[in-house]
């Protein structure tokens, strides 16, 4: 579940990423209050967003099982926890 969170974590924050590789290669401190005043905050964030709500969508479409599969709970097997998935 961490894995989860962290990436679409990352996806949030990777606008701002770029933008202060940005402010780096332009000789500008990005640690500095000065190289985000007046920066692009909002639309930064609106970028965040939308990679953030496309992920998802992505990862939606392209992972689980296909339809019409089948269930299968999580059991013990001889003392051992089976994990559950589609079949």
């Amino acid at each position: 579940m961490l894995r989860v969170v962290g990436f679409y974590l990352f996806m949030f924050l990777l606008p701002f990423i770029v933008y202060g590789f940005y402010l780096y290669f332009s000789r500008m401190d990005p640690l500095k209050r000065e190289g985000w005043e007046g920066s692009p905050v909002y639309w930064l964030a609106v970028g965040g967003l939308v990679l953030t709500i496309g992920s998802f969508f992505i990862i939606a479409m392209f992972t689980g099982a296909g339809p019409g599969g089948t269930y299968v709970p999580a059991r013990f097997e001889d003392g051992v926890l089976v994990p559950g998935g589609f079949e």
